[in-house]
């Protein structure tokens, strides 16, 4: 049985190279039309989407973040920054905020464009973080937090990441411990040290991305 949410949701993989094949405006509205139906708590909406299409700006933005990630920055034509208000949902505005990020990056797919989820919401919201940098360049007001950047544009190349199978996640009733096979923990931090080696990251988040 075939469900086009499913296969739209199966078919996203985080894109680091775009080409250069201008973003129209109606694709970009769908995308945002998607962020902008995101659920939230008693429908706070606690969010604003910030869309970077300037160049220098998105120069300035891909020497702020990881250098793992700042290709897709300069790549992509357009970039989507997601702003929460925690004054508007001061438990839930972290899920909120990745909530509508999720719901572009799928929109996106389905669509037949590529996006990469940079994560850079700091949760001590350190000073030098990177959330703090690229709030100083896109001129977010203090109260608001940043929750990620998604570039967005054609893929220039096809990711084929695959997920592991449901019986390795799935439990009936109660949660059951399972030992992860060491091959996966060794891929894992092989690629969160080779983050770090080009990036220190400002928080957990930020290596995120680069493993799902």
């Amino acid at each position: 049985m075939t469900n086009p949410i499913l296969e739209t949701i199966r078919e996203r993989r985080s894109i680091l190279r775009f080409k250069s094949t201008p973003v129209s405006d109606a694709k970009l509205n769908l995308v945002l039309e998607a962020g902008r139906w995101a659920p939230s708590l008693g429908n706070s909406q606690p969010w604003r989407f910030i869309v970077i299409n300037n160049k220098e700006i998105k120069e300035r933005m891909s020497i702020v973040v990881s250098t793992f990630f700042s290709l897709s920055i300069k790549d992509a034509p357009i970039c989507i920054a997601t702003c929460v208000n925690p004054k508007k949902d001061s438990f839930h505005f972290i899920e909120d905020g990745a909530i509508a990020t999720q719901n572009m990056a799928l929109a996106a797919q389905s669509i037949g464009l590529g996006t990469s989820w940079i994560g850079v919401f700091s949760l001590l919201n350190e000073k030098n973080s990177t959330e703090r940098k690229l709030k100083e360049i896109l001129k977010i007001p203090n109260e608001w937090r940043l929750i990620s950047i998604l570039p967005l544009g054609t893929p220039k190349f096809k990711e084929t990441k695959q997920r592991k199978e449901l019986p390795e996640l799935v439990d009936l009733n109660n949660f059951r411990i399972r030992e992860e096979p060491s091959s996966n923990l060794e891929i894992i931090r092989k690629r969160s040290t080779e983050i770090q080696k080009t990036h220190e990251p400002s928080s957990v988040r930020e290596i995120e991305p680069s493993i799902v």
